[in-house]
């Protein structure tokens, strides 16, 4: 069936030679209607239009009807002029395309000889009467001028209407739109795929702010020509070269010496976050050959020391007299000394943690004009980069992160008439990723050692597995620093994306009618290697400080074998689209798209499924794995052939994805006082779009055995309830449950977990939809009211498919340790996570936007949005026994609640101003070098939001008192009324005492998910820069300081959520400090911490 579905691609990639599918081409057009004085339109009139950066020159004419139309132009600046016998030549100048955007010219010819010219002033592109899409457009003078902290270009995103941050730690794009998940939003470079497949995230290492020319995002209502995400679809646009030779040099400077401390470093009387940070770099572009070739290249290096503050709790000196246990007594080395104290709190050490990021960006950009009817274009973008990061101990911990990227694409379009044109695409992208942590090397058999003074079986010695090598993952409830790194690492892959594509572009008039009709198929290959080798170390489990100073665990975990997985797919779509200008007031927008979801394949075959009611089962052999429970280790493994064939894959491929979009666009010509004269645009649209499912969840099938083995031991209920060290090192166990049968204080036996997929896993889908209202108010001012909507079904979810049965007072089912393991439905096996398609969401929302672009130098945008987006899960990557994942996966109604980016109200204003001082202007315009060099040239810009809180869910992490086997359960509402809360006040963020002191047992408690909501957040971002303009006007240098929360307003982070922390309804942390430290960090979407100063300096021509 797979080569079926391929030969079925190119079969239909051949036939209909075009297709932009999701991919669509990073370009605008220009349309309108020649008339003469009485207002008749004039069909045969001559229109050509030429490029004023390059000269390329394109000619159309109008039609029966009057109307013309330019497609497929590159974002950019042109001239247009009009010709036809007994009528005087018009000529419009500076005439502005954008991307995705239609630019309305209409003419108004007057009789008269040809070799007479009239011009016309150019219309300013706020008014967009043809689209139902709703969308932004940032130029590249806005682009160049925000002030953007580690100049990140995807924080432009956050300046489109409507946007909201994520949740810091949610993997994705960094923002959501109309109820959409982060990682539903879609990324494209140059009209190529700029999404790392694994996870369905930006890219955003490449650091090109300087080489883009435009960020456009789509938020609501696409055409057909885009899918392959429900969210988001943000295009960024490189710049080009052009027949004048232009660039800049640059560097910008960050130091520590310029910033505010953190509120609670100060507080605390910690040590504020040392920084230093230089960006550097160049660009340059120019002709080759003059009219015809065209260079551009940039480069940027970043480099960054940024040991960030942090605060934790350490064992005190009584605790550490405590400890009677050998083995614990040898991991106190590990655990500085306290350094602060703070009444009421158990906080005790602050530290400054190392962080250094080392990166470079290189891209270069040819374009070359074969004629009027062929243009080629070739890009290629790379980043490299390495970033190191301490633990938060001084001691061991840390990691080491050394990402490349590779982005490059292939285009050419030719001209059959004026009004066909064809498109070819080719595209490729590399995301490479290794993280690795620092104390590898670090022999932990020389601490972990038995009552011989032998190292304990199963601990992983540096002499044998250099790379896995290290301290085991430690964690105390009660607040204590981990000691260790996170269980996840090491890890690595590389994923690659191949891209074939063509995009045909058709118009058509019927009748009295004009059509303009785009249709194709793309086909993509996607493919990956990858290792996670987490948990090869070890990872242990202690409720409490009492059971780590007797050396008693209460879970354990590890993984054996490999982890190596090689997996590809071959996906594809196809599309077409009609915009039917009913009249030349009304456009209807519609078409019909299809996407086949080519499921996962596994080229090596190393992968297991798990089905429910029949087990695990291997691909490729179709054998049932089976657990011999008289034996220990991977030898009671043993396999069986299942009674039916599953697919290769492991997960079938969704072949019935088919999306519909309809759109309208009417401007009213009545009630001219109310709707103004051709100034009002009434628009609605509805679509059905598709997510692709992640290729990190089938991907996950790699992990399981008996090819890669976890082995967990948890402690029963019988007393004393935990086990030593020396057996939660022992990985050659009993691989089923032995409960009933062990001797009190051993574990219940080392029970096998596994990652799955539904073998039906369908793609989630969403109706989307919206109507608005924008009016134009004079020549550069327009204001806009839209009301967005969506429904999200099937979104992907995992859950946990073990989840114990549990009885509501029987405390032999469950109690304050996990479960008992014959009360599973898969007693052989300890997790079973599963993605599935079975969540939904709900958005309704309003936004209100206003925007000024003048004519001297002033640039404005405000927007407010106030909306609702409701869940029953906010990310596939937050799994059960998480906080934030399903309490009971059998009763999905208890999730449903706000999303956990649910942002109710956010307004943001920015703003890019030549101040109207100096030569030319009333203030201060003497004609001299104190008025040019004082007073002139100055500019100021930024960024202002205010926004509300973000949701929060009461947990206790340090047992598991519903039984559900979560650890994470929700505490009962006690108090009355609503939540007493006073977010200004740190050390009270919330009543405690609202909540019961620990969950129910035996129950979800009635707290809810996400049902309350953390501080606000306000905060100015505010550039200044000085022009000096040199040997002449082209050539300028340019001074500028960046300040970011230029107030130093304090934002809080929200309150500590965890019943079982001492500082459970307090606030312990603030936003995050905006700065990036590590590799593609996009630091201005969790921005609004301390103030900080961003110095540079330009040389631009």
């Amino acid at each position: 069936m797979k080569g079926t579905m391929i030969r079925l691609a190119l079969v239909l990639a051949m036939l209909v030679a075009g297709a932009a599918s999701l991919f669509a081409s990073p370009v605008g057009s220009i349309a309108g209607t020649a008339k003469d004085g009485s207002g008749a339109v004039i069909s045969g009139v001559k229109l050509t239009l030429v490029s004023t950066a390059t000269n390329a020159r394109t000619t159309v004419s109008t039609d029966v009807n009057g109307e013309f139309q330019f497609l497929q132009l590159a974002p950019a600046t042109y001239s247009l002029t009009a010709e036809l016998s007994g009528f005087k030549s018009a000529s419009v100048s500076a005439v502005l395309v954008q991307v995705d955007q239609v630019t309305h010219v209409d003419l108004t010819l007057e009789v008269g000889s040809v070799t007479e010219s009239v011009q016309v002033s150019a219309v300013s592109p706020l008014l967009e009467n043809d689209k139902s899409t709703l969308s932004s457009v940032i130029d590249t003078r806005t682009i160049g001028n925000m002030p953007l902290n580690a100049r990140q270009y995807l924080d432009l995103a956050l300046l489109t209407p409507g946007a909201l941050p994520s949740q810091p730690g949610q993997q994705g794009g960094g923002f959501n739109v109309a109820g959409a998940r982060s990682q539903s939003n879609l990324f494209l470079l140059d009209g190529i795929s700029n999404v790392d497949t694994q996870i369905n995230s930006a890219l955003g290492n490449f650091r090109i702010t300087d080489a883009v020319q435009e960020f456009a995002v789509q938020t609501s209502v696409p055409t057909a020509e885009f899918g392959r995400g429900q969210g988001a679809q943000v295009s960024i646009v490189t710049k080009s070269g052009t027949n004048q030779f232009h660039g800049s040099v640059f560097e910008y400077l960050r130091n520590s010496d310029f910033d505010a401390a953190d509120f609670f470093t100060n507080k605390l009387g910690g040590v504020k976050n040392t920084l230093h940070r230089n960006q550097y770099g160049a660009s340059f572009g120019g002709p080759i050959l003059r009219d015809r070739t065209f260079f551009f290249a940039s480069w940027e290096g970043f480099r960054q020391v940024n040991p960030t503050v942090s605060s934790t709790r350490v064992p005190t000196a009584a605790e550490r007299a405590q400890v009677t246990d050998p083995i614990s007594k040898a991991l106190l080395q590990f655990w500085p000394n306290s350094n602060s104290s703070r009444p009421g709190s158990t906080i005790n050490f602050i530290s400054n943690v190392g962080a250094s990021t080392f990166d470079n960006t290189g891209l270069i950009k040819i374009d070359h004009n074969f004629s009027e009817k062929d243009h080629l274009t070739g890009r290629w973008a790379e980043y490299q980069g390495t970033a190191v990061t301490a633990g938060v101990l001084p001691a061991l911990g840390g990691t080491s992160n050394t990402p490349v990227s590779r982005s490059g694409v292939l285009t050419e379009t030719h001209t059959f008439t004026p009004t066909l044109l064809n498109e070819f695409r080719f595209g490729f992208s590399r995301n490479q990723t290794f993280l690795t942590v620092t104390d590898s090397g670090f022999d932990a058999s020389t601490v972990f050692r038995g009552a011989d003074g032998k190292p304990l079986p199963g601990v992983v010695a540096a002499s044998q597995n250099l790379l896995d090598s290290g301290l085991p993952t430690i964690m105390v409830s009660g607040g204590f620093a981990m000691l260790g790194t996170a269980n996840n690492y090491p890890q690595g892959r590389i994923t690659n994306t191949y891209e074939l594509f063509d995009n045909m572009s058709w118009i058509a008039p019927f009748g009295a009618s004009r059509h303009s009709f785009r249709w194709g198929v793309h086909v993509r290959r996607e493919e990956a290697r990858r290792f996670l080798d987490g948990n090869f170390r070890g990872t242990f489990n202690f409720q409490n400080w009492n059971d780590f100073a007797a050396g008693m665990v209460n879970t354990s975990g590890f993984r054996t074998g490999s982890t190596l997985a090689y997996w590809k797919r071959y996906p594809f779509d196809i599309y077409w689209q009609d915009t039917y200008k009913a009249k030349d007031n009304l456009t209807l927008n519609y078409g019909i798209r299809y996407e086949y979801q080519s499921a996962i394949y596994q080229t090596r075959k190393d992968a297991t499924n798990f089905l429910p009611g029949v087990g695990p089962v291997l691909l490729g052999t179709n054998q049932v794995l089976n657990i011999d429970p008289t034996k220990t280790g991977p030898s009671a493994l043993y396999y069986s052939q299942a009674p039916f064939q599953l697919s290769s894959s492991g997960v079938n491929p969704d072949r019935n994805n088919i999306a519909p979009v309809v759109g309208v666009a009417y401007t009213p010509r009545v009630a001219r006082a109310i709707f103004g004269n051709n100034d009002t645009v009434i628009r609605a649209g509805f679509r059905v779009g598709y997510d692709e499912v992640f290729n990190n969840i089938p991907a996950n099938m790699g992990l399981n055995p008996p090819y890669s083995l976890i082995t967990n031991q948890t402690a029963g209920v019988t007393q004393p309830g935990k086990f030593p060290w020396a057996t939660g090192f022992d990985q050659n166990v009993p691989l089923v449950s032995n409960y009933g049968r062990q001797a009190p204080g051993t574990p219940t036996s080392g029970l096998v977990s596994f990652s799955a997929s539904d073998p039906n896993l369908r793609s989630a889908y969403i109706y989307q939809y919206n109507f608005g209202i924008q009016r134009r108010l004079g020549a550069d001012f327009a204001v806009e009211a839209d009301y967005q909507g969506s429904t999200g079904h099937k979104l992907l979810l995992n859950i946990d498919l073990n989840e114990p049965y549990v009885t509501v007072g029987d405390p032999t089912k469950r109690g304050n340790q996990a479960p008992n393991q014959q009360f599973f439905p898969y007693p052989l096996f300890a997790g079973l996570n599963m993605g599935k398609d079975i969540a939904n969401s709900h958005y309704n929302g309003l936004v209100l936007t206003g925007k000024y672009q003048g004519r001297h130098g002033i640039f404005l945008q405000a927007w407010y949005t106030f909306g609702k987006s409701l869940d029953n899960s906010s990310s596939w990557s937050v799994p059960s026994g998480q906080p934030g994942g399903v309490a009971d996966a059998r009763n999905l109604r208890l999730e449903y609640g706000p999303s956990n980016f649910d942002i109710r109200q956010r307004a943001v204003f920015t703003y890019v101003i030549d101040v109207p001082a100096g030569p030319g202007h009333r203030a201060f315009g003497w004609d001299n070098p104190i008025g040019k060099q004082v007073f002139g040239g100055w500019q100021i810009s930024g960024i202002t939001t205010v926004q509300s809180g973000s949701p929060f869910t009461p947990y206790n992490r340090s047992a598991d008192f519903s039984g559900f086997n979560q650890f994470y359960d929700r505490p009962d509402v006690v108090g009355t009324g609503p939540l007493s809360q006073d977010n200004g006040n740190p050390d009270a963020a919330f009543d405690p005492g609202y909540f019961s002191k620990t969950p129910p047992t035996g129950r979800v408690g009635t707290s809810g998910r996400d049902q309350y909501y953390g501080p606000g957040l306000v905060n100015f971002d505010f550039t200044a820069a000085k022009n000096f303009p040199l040997v002449t006007e082209r050539l300028r240098l340019q001074f500028r300081a960046d300040f970011f929360n230029i107030f130093n307003h304090t934002n809080f982070s929200n309150p500590v959520a965890d019943q079982s922390n001492a500082n459970f309804g307090k606030i312990t942390a603030s936003v995050g400090s905006a700065v990036a430290t590590t590799v593609g960090t996009t630091a201005g979407l969790v921005g609004g911490g301390p103030r900080v100063i961003q110095f540079s300096m330009r040389l631009q021509f």
